[in-house]
């Protein structure tokens, strides 16, 4: 029987019925389909939010740093990385020098006496049953467009030395081509399953530090890279099918199947980059930054991105500015929990599928290092406490603001006050450099926990709001310089009003047994 059939078997008063509930129907549907469009053109504008431009001040604090130009092609089919790098370069040590020194860090991939991944300790979760070398091999140098040799000074490959009459104060040019073969490796450095990793790819230049140009080797423990803020201009091609995560804002244009990433960052140690063959985005403003989440699964974005977000606003309340417009974190696949670089979080991909307090811990400890070792720079070689213990102990801040006092204390037991119970080989503190710690663990538990406790200290001893104050200050004064110490040192003893150092050598640099 028809509609009509049907209809006609009803009376008046339940057709009309029937036709306000089908009309109901149907603008139920309407509804239903308007929302589902609006979630997904909010989801769009979410994941694609045009990056906010370098703030004013960051640019005039970047005016007269070095720069550098990175144009470069990855080609996913043999996974490499062919570039052409030009850096300008001032003479700012106040001496005359010989040679233009540079730091190429990849170079350590290439054997595996040398890699940082190939300890006993990482060599199952980086490699698993083989040894994959890769690694910047360079096919010429030019020196203000000549020409010119060139040497390695470490049999490892990271520190590269080009002659030049490079009188004090006076620039040169010096431009690198080179191809990066990436290894299949689960570190900062390496590929896998569609995720590639370019930390500490592109050469930098070598940091000047107490005298001497820091030349330290690429251990397996700690982040052992010192460097100096500069200027990045960075042109990628990638197939159009690959997104790029960096550690500044960009954009994109497509050439037949290539895209085309441009970036520009202001005043940054390093550039690293985290490239996708599949992956998803998010994005929100914190204020006047701009937060980014790559991810595998678009599910686990909300849970990085909402700490992130509270762990930006409680140290920029605590501690001072964020000064980068554009905070990117990437999910990556490797052994660490987390890894900064300048304006770029990695993620641990095991983290972000386990959820929780152990992802929320990385998030917000990687977050403070974009003032504690990003901004502010320091001897993450010889000094790593000067970075980490502060990271830890902005956690503690983190926690506090977030969860509450209790919260706090219960962590600061767990991480802290244990950390001071352990009995460490002789001659290894907080304050030792990295090549005396023999495992991840005993660096973490000394350099990471114990060494938060001088900060604790140092808390109960200044005041809160007063150690605060001089941490503010100790931001203020050295974004983007490198600090020693001793500089740490005497801030800390101007705001308490008496000299600290016997505090710190208390915790830092005292075996505890």
């Amino acid at each position: 029987m028809g509609k009509k059939g049907i209809m006609a078997g009803l009376s008046r008063s339940e057709r009309r019925k029937a036709f306000w509930v089908a009309m109901a129907v149907v603008l139920v549907m309407l509804l239903a389909a308007a929302l589902v469009i609006t979630l997904l053109m909010n989801r769009q504008d979410a994941a694609h939010l045009p990056a906010p431009r370098a703030s004013e001040s960051l640019v005039a604090d970047s005016a007269g740093m070095d720069g550098i130009t990175v144009d470069a092609v990855f080609n996913p089919d043999d996974m490499t990385l062919t570039a052409t790098q030009t850096m300008r370069l001032e003479n700012r040590t106040g001496q005359d020098q010989s040679a233009v020194v540079l730091r190429s860090y990849s170079g350590a991939y290439l054997q595996q006496e040398t890699s940082p991944a190939a300890s006993e300790e990482l060599f199952l979760p980086s490699y698993g049953d083989m040894f994959v070398s890769g690694g910047l091999t360079l096919s010429g140098v030019q020196l203000d467009g000549e020409w010119v040799l060139y040497s390695w000074l470490d049999d490892a490959c990271t520190v590269l030395s080009v002659p030049a009459k490079w009188d004090a104060g006076s620039a040169v040019t010096v431009t690198l081509k080179y191809t990066v073969d990436i290894p299949e490796c689960a570190s900062r450095f390496g590929h896998y399953d569609g995720m590639v990793t370019l930390g500490n790819v592109f050469p930098t230049p070598a940091a000047w530090l107490r005298g001497e140009w820091h030349t330290g080797e690429y251990v397996p423990v700690g982040d052992p890279f010192v460097s100096p803020c500069v200027n990045w201009q960075v042109r990628l091609r990638t197939p159009s099918n690959w997104t790029a995560a960096a550690s500044a804002p960009g954009e994109t244009r497509q050439e037949a199947d290539t895209t085309v990433h441009e970036f520009t960052g202001y005043a940054m140690r390093d550039f690293a980059l985290v490239l996708y063959r599949d992956v998803q985005t998010a994005a929100r403003m914190a204020g006047d930054t701009l937060l980014e989440c790559y991810v595998r699964d678009g599910q686990d974005a909300a849970a990085v991105l909402d700490t992130a977000q509270r762990a930006l606003e409680a140290y920029e309340r605590r501690f001072g500015e964020y000064r980068y417009p554009v905070l990117t974190l990437a999910e990556v696949h490797f052994s660490f929990s987390g890894m900064e670089y300048p304006g770029l979080v990695m993620i641990s991909d095991r983290l972000i599928a386990q959820g929780g307090e152990n992802l929320e811990y990385a998030v917000a400890h990687e977050v403070a290092h974009q003032w504690w070792g990003i901004q502010v720079g320091s001897d993450g070689w010889r000094q790593a406490w000067q970075d980490e213990s502060l990271c830890e102990y902005a956690l503690l801040c983190y926690l506090e603001d977030v969860h509450g006092q209790s919260v706090r204390e219960e962590v600061a037991f767990t991480r802290i006050e244990t950390a001071l119970r352990i009995t460490y080989q002789p001659g290894l503190t907080p304050g030792a450099p990295l090549d005396y710690f023999p495992s991840l663990s005993t660096y973490t538990q000394a350099v990471y926990r114990r060494g938060a406790a001088l900060w604790t200290a140092l808390e109960t001893y200044m005041g809160k709001e007063t150690l605060e104050a001089a941490l503010r200050e100790y931001q203020q004064q050295y974004c983007f310089s490198l600090a020693i110490r001793e500089d740490l040192i005497a801030i800390l003893s101007r705001h308490a009003g008496a000299d600290v150092t016997p505090l710190v050598v208390d915790y830092i640099d005292t075996e505890l047994n």
